[in-house]
């Protein structure tokens, strides 16, 4: 049989491929095209960032836990599966990867650059549900932090790269900062920065496929599952995007 990698891939192929066509389109003509907008930028950024910030405050929720749960009086095949997390946590959690302070320091120099980007992102355009929703799936089955870790991390390096060079094209004016650090990708950028070296994604992918031998049958499954799901969510919130857009025009 296949790996969890592979499986994942294959179960997406079609929803990515939509969202990828979707986002591809959006992100030039936001970006590069005659009427791109740092704002209309921003915006998108904002809502796919829940995303992220989502997944590693729940990854950080079973980091925390590992400490509390220590003296449980869980029944053992409870405490067994927690072990297991833990394990799993320990295992993909590469140093380099976290978003959670890049997107905060991005989404924090977006606003500062114009107020209404601060306006939308922070209380027009309410996008909490994304969050909440996220957070309580993984919560609900800790060991779908593989389906987040594996889907939203790969977006990172794969797609990332169309969109850096996309990010580049725009200009440092369009960004606010000079031409000697648009390369270096500093904040509102750091989001998209990642490792040059070519191991380290490998290194990734390794760690990934070695978790999957910590997870029952059932527990692949719906990491598969949950992976779908993802990219499912990705769709919604760029037609949502699409929807304020259409009023924003």
């Amino acid at each position: 049989m296949a790996d969890i990698t592979a499986r994942i891939k294959e179960a997406i192929r079609d929803p990515h491929k939509e969202v990828n066509h979707m986002n591809t389109a959006r992100i030039r003509l936001c970006l590069t095209g005659e009427k791109k907008s740092l704002v209309s930028y921003a915006v998108g950024f904002s809502f796919y960032a829940e995303i992220y910030l989502a997944f590693e405050e729940a990854w950080r929720e079973i980091d925390n836990a590992r400490s509390s749960d220590s003296d449980s009086s869980d029944g053992t095949d409870i405490v067994a599966y927690h072990e297991k997390i833990w394990q799993l946590s320990e295992l993909i959690g590469m140093a380099g990867l976290n978003r959670t302070e890049r997107l905060q320091a991005d989404l924090a120099c977006l606003r500062s650059l114009d107020p209404a980007i601060a306006h939308l992102t922070e209380g027009k355009l309410d996008n909490t549900h994304t969050r909440e929703d996220v957070i309580s799936r993984i919560r609900e089955k800790p060991h779908r932090l593989l389906a987040y870790a594996w889907v939203l991390y790969q977006a990172l390096f794969n797609g990332g790269r169309f969109i850096r060079r996309q990010l580049i094209k725009a200009g440092p004016e369009f960004w606010g900062i000079s031409p000697e650090d648009l390369a270096s990708f500093p904040p509102p950028l750091s989001f998209w920065h990642v490792p040059d070296d070519p191991s380290y994604e490998k290194e990734f992918r390794s760690r990934v496929k070695e978790a999957e031998g910590l997870l029952t049958t059932a527990e692949t499954d719906d990491v598969i599952e949950e992976s779908v799901e993802i990219i499912c969510r990705c769709k919604a919130l760029t037609e949502e995007l699409d929807k304020w857009a259409a009023g924003f025009a």
